[in-house]
């Protein structure tokens, strides 16, 4: 697939799209910037200022590729917040105070961007991030619920009690005015609408976004109903307010509260909120990107500081990356940031020339789409999948949630994250490792050969050091064959988890590959690929579900898969009588076996391939190997006793036996190995010339013969799926020339 150009020749060569796909992203931002905006608290202009300055500046100066950016869902609560609080009561005095804040914010925004803290956002545990996005969507759910039904200006303030005085809105229905009723009904048949249009089959209807047809129709019930009663059929109060010389009433920002700490609190919730918004959909358009390019998310967050910094001075709401229009963008195939672009550009034409047709929107219309958004992000589908992952991220997620509705988004993420560290602590016993190792570097990478590269992780892998697993990651061309070890880790959370399954579907996407390696030996706290795995030894609790036995990791499900196109016969956990089998081999005096995992057997040709975990001395946890090894068991063919390998590997054990290399004549073979045994002229008739030509043309494979079986492994530290089938490979191909010269 041809990757869009950059520039000015991306744009020459990707207008069209763009433009088409901008006009529509155009269609979806109107009535939710409009929307935003009033949820905020702020002139309905403010959120069309935050969408044009957003599109044409951030398309310009970002780093992302078909992402939109505009005013954003969960910055609507911390606005009105700030307004509210910063004002005073005075909502109109709160909203230039309020844009005081948002320029501090772009300007901390752009900081955050400079000093290369993009990686922050992935600090923050998923299930707790999850539940702040739910709480964001129930506190604009609250709100927003009265006025779809002609409430105003309810009595509460916070959440809860929004909730609650909701059916004390619904009794003043019964002894509500005509106009009152008018808008309940608009209101709620807008939220009926959306709820049901993808049940429309009529398909020209879909060519238009839902919250489109919402304001279409709602306009015209406005337009009908004032030309039949000859007054405004919804009345004032219940219209959206663009004055026609809006930019007249112009002014700058009030910065006279810079000194106070509700000013400043205001600035930083605005800040965190608006970067983890922002960062999380970057991320998530990365993957839904058709090209697969990589967003310069460092440079995104210092373009939308400055968008959001110069919003607040023309009045408008802070700029964010919106995932629902950044999704739109791509299903109408836009190609580069210029669909951004138009889509600012095409909101400004609306707001020049169409502000007649958007003061005839009603409120009750925008707050059902509000109402609509706010049950998205709350998502009570996510609930069963959540609890899928593990109990204890369903407890976090909900912690979270109640932690934020109560506290305040700041407050409860900071919450959600103490609280993820805590039930870490309970479910892996692994309190004083955490504590121990928290600021001591856990991973190392190292190149082995071209393209192919080892990544070993140690001590735990969880949210509070994964920005180092991901830096090394990144590190990596994605077109590589990469083995991340986790042999020597402890535990590994479900955030890290979730993050490589994105990695490796991100590397099979690009031609390269990562294998998880040390995995299998631990003990999930789930049935679920992503859940908590740990090497703990305490006893079930109560977020434990299952054992480690009773599902296939990745790696083992591709092993299982291999195992039935190759004619072998799999089991994942095999029993103890196999750690007696392998540890038959001298190799296995120095490397004591802890298990043997993921048997792969083939009773024809008397070939097992098996993983074998070992450790060297008693620091078990922390100098773990998983080794890929096959065994061959020839039938009929004197077998002498052995070792074939290169000097550095097993020279000591063959110096302190007083043994001597075996030359067998053949220059190419004898460079390259180094073989030992006791009978020499055995060795010599078992290495016939056809065996020395396939050795020879092949990679450094270890040998160990004990007389009865073969001992065959590649690296010390390497079980992926790739090297399981090298071994295979290899060893059924050398099985063949014993058989045959036999």
């Amino acid at each position: 697939m041809h990757k869009p150009k950059n520039g000015f020749k991306g744009f020459v060569e990707n207008w069209q799209a763009d433009l088409k796909a901008g006009f529509v992203v155009s269609l979806v931002a109107l009535p939710i910037s409009i929307a935003l905006s009033l949820a905020s608290g702020a002139p309905a202009i403010a959120g069309l200022i935050a969408a044009v300055i957003g599109g044409i500046l951030v398309a310009h100066l970002g780093g992302s590729y078909v992402t939109i950016t505009g005013p954003g869902n969960g910055l609507a609560v911390v606005t009105l917040a700030a307004i509210t609080s910063l004002g005073g009561g005075d909502m109109l005095a709160g909203y230039y105070m309020a844009l005081g804040a948002i320029v501090v914010s772009g300007i901390l925004l752009f900081i955050l961007g400079t000093i290369r803290l993009g990686v922050l956002a992935d600090l923050f545990p998923t299930s707790a991030v999850q539940g702040m996005l739910a709480a964001i969507g129930i506190i604009i759910l609250a709100k927003q619920s009265h006025v779809m039904i002609g409430t105003l200006d309810p009595e509460s303030g916070s959440p809860i009690p929004l909730l609650i005085e909701f059916f004390s809105s619904l009794e003043t229905l019964m002894w509500a005015d005509t106009e009152h009723l008018r808008s309940a009904i608009v209101g709620i048949g807008s939220l009926l609408f959306l709820i049901g249009f993808s049940k429309i089959r009529v398909r020209w209807m879909h060519a238009v976004p839902a919250p489109l047809w919402v304001v279409v129709l709602a306009v015209l019930a406005q337009v009908i109903g004032t030309n039949v009663t000859g007054e405004s059929f919804f009345g004032p109060k219940y219209l959206v307010n663009i004055p026609a010389d809006w930019m007249s009433a112009w002014r700058l920002p009030d910065f006279s509260g810079i000194q106070s700490g509700a000013f400043w609190g205001a600035a930083v919730s605005l800040t965190f909120i608006a970067s983890i918004e922002s960062l999380l959909s970057i991320k998530g358009m990365d993957r839904l990107d058709p090209y697969k390019r990589k967003s310069n998310v460092n440079k995104d967050l210092r373009a939308l500081g400055i968008a959001t910094a110069v919003s607040g001075l023309l009045g408008g709401l802070s700029v964010v990356t919106v995932i629902a229009r950044s999704s739109v963008n791509v299903s109408n195939g836009a190609k580069t940031r210029s669909a951004n672009f138009f889509h600012g550009i095409l909101i400004l034409i609306f707001i020049l020339f169409l502000r007649e047709m958007l003061t005839q929107i009603p409120l009750p219309a925008l707050a059902a789409i509000l109402v609509y958004t706010g049950y998205k992000l709350l998502n009570p589908s996510q609930f069963s999948k959540i609890a899928q992952v593990g109990l204890e991220q369903l407890f976090l997620f909900f912690f979270t949630l109640f932690a934020t509705l109560l506290y305040g988004l700041i407050s409860g993420i900071v919450l959600g994250m103490a609280a993820t560290l805590i039930v870490q602590f309970i479910i892996t016993g692994a309190t004083t490792e955490i504590i121990r190792y928290f600021n001591r570097p856990n991973t190392l990478l190292y190149e082995e050969e071209e393209n192919k590269y080892i990544l070993s992780i140690n001590y735990f892998a969880n949210f509070l050091n994964y920005p180092r697993l991901k830096s090394k990651l990144d590190s990596i061309p994605t077109s590589a064959v990469v083995i991340a070890d986790f042999s020597s880790t402890s535990f590994v959370d479900a955030t890290v988890m979730e993050h490589l399954a994105g990695y490796v579907e991100s590397f099979e996407q690009h031609g390269g590959s990562l294998d998880l390696v040390g995995l299998d030996s631990m003990a999930p706290a789930s049935s679920h690929p992503l859940g908590v795995q740990s090497k703990s030894t305490r006893g079930s609790n109560v977020f434990q579900k299952q054992s480690a036995a009773t599902r296939l990791s990745n790696k083992q499900e591709k092993l299982s898969k291999f195992a039935v196109l190759e004619g072998m016969t799999y089991t994942a956990w095999p029993d103890l009588t196999w750690d007696e089998k392998v540890n038959q081999f001298d190799y296995f005096r120095h490397h004591r076996i802890d298990q043997t995992i993921n048997l792969l057997e083939d009773r024809t040709s008397r070939l097992i391939a098996i993983e074998v975990v070992t450790h060297i001395g008693e620091f078990t946890m922390l100098d773990s190997q998983h080794m890929a090894c096959v065994v061959l068991q020839p039938e009929g063919i004197a077998l002498p006793k052995f070792t074939l390998d290169r000097e550095r590997i097993f020279g000591r054990i063959s110096s302190l036996a007083g043994i001597q290399d075996i030359e067998l004549g053949s220059d190419q073979f004898d460079r390259r190995f180094n073989l030992k045994g006791e009978d020499e002229k055995a060795i010599k008739r078992f290495f016939n010339p056809e065996c020395l030509s396939f050795l020879a043309s092949h990679p450094v494979f270890h040998m160990e013969s004990n007389g009865k079986a073969i001992l065959i492994f590649h690296k010390e530290r390497v079980a992926s799926v790739a090297e399981f089938k090298l071994m295979v490979s290899f060893a059924r191909d050398f099985y063949q020339r014993i058989c045959a010269k036999s």
